[in-house]
């Protein structure tokens, strides 16, 4: 099925032909562009082969982009740090690594995410943070989840086995992790993977930044994980394994459109 400016999917999803159509703001940014047109962005199959996956009215990068693209531009970021009660201003805002007012890759990024995901072991796809908030004094990773409104959807885990270039998140995961989790590391980190990744490549950003790190996770509070449970009881069982998780906030779209 096809409109004049998209196709619905085979599962029932509106995909924009020009992924620009689905965006609210600042849409012919280059930072935008980039993601867009990474060959992984597309659609391989379907009616919608060779779409860009920003054009889903179901894309999570699509909603983040709207969502905090706007709040940056409008000045007005108080309402994301109120919402997770930390007092900041904001400095700047990096969507998938890339800084939104240059397209560029971050250096300092790049060069923590090469020290845990080197290139050589990590050919296909490095981690692409969603948000990165930096503030003058803390720096918020947002790990964020849209999905099909009331279904069961994959949260934050890893469907495959691990591999041995994952033994380095598993040493890295050390400090900040209590022994349980590196225990049932194959188990557990594969339950958690994203929200993994991000916490600690986010901690390892802020140190060398000087700032103090946070980790937020942004979900369709319509919808549950896959598993069943709600995505805050996910979370809760994350946020278990740390030492610290005084500094993990958990936050629903709907509080934005409230």
């Amino acid at each position: 099925m096809e409109g004049k400016n998209y196709v619905i999917s085979e599962s029932g999803v509106k995909v924009f032909l020009d992924y620009r159509d689905n965006i609210l703001i600042d849409r012919n940014n280059l930072a935008l562009e980039k993601k867009a047109n990474y060959p992984r962005e597309k659609y391989s199959k379907g009616r919608v082969k060779g779409i860009s996956r920003l054009g889903s009215e179901n894309s999570e990068d699509t909603k983040s982009w709207n969502l905090f693209r706007t709040l940056q531009l409008q000045s007005d970021m108080q309402k994301y740090y109120g919402l997770i009660k930390i007092q900041d201003v904001l400095e700047n805002l990096l969507f998938w690594g890339l800084d939104a007012e240059t397209g560029g890759l971050d250096g300092v990024f790049k060069s923590v995410l090469d020290e845990i995901e080197p290139p050589d072991l990590w050919k296909v796809q490095q981690t692409e943070p969603d948000v990165i908030v930096i503030g003058r004094k803390t720096v918020i990773f947002n790990e964020c989840k849209l999905g099909r409104s009331e279904g069961n959807i994959d949260a934050w885990n890893r469907k495959g086995p691990f591999t041995s270039k994952h033994e380095l998140y598993k040493s890295n995961a050390k400090p900040f992790f209590k022994q349980v989790f590196i225990d049932n590391f194959e188990l557990e980190a594969r339950r958690y993977y994203q929200l993994m990744r991000n916490y600690i490549i986010g901690r390892h950003f802020a140190h060398r930044l000087n700032k103090v790190f946070h980790l937020a996770a942004l979900v369709n509070g319509t919808n549950r994980a896959r598993s069943g449970l709600t995505h805050q009881e996910e979370f809760n069982g994350f946020c278990s394994y740390l030492f610290d998780s005084s500094k993990c906030h958990f936050l629903t779209w709907e509080q934005f459109e409230s």
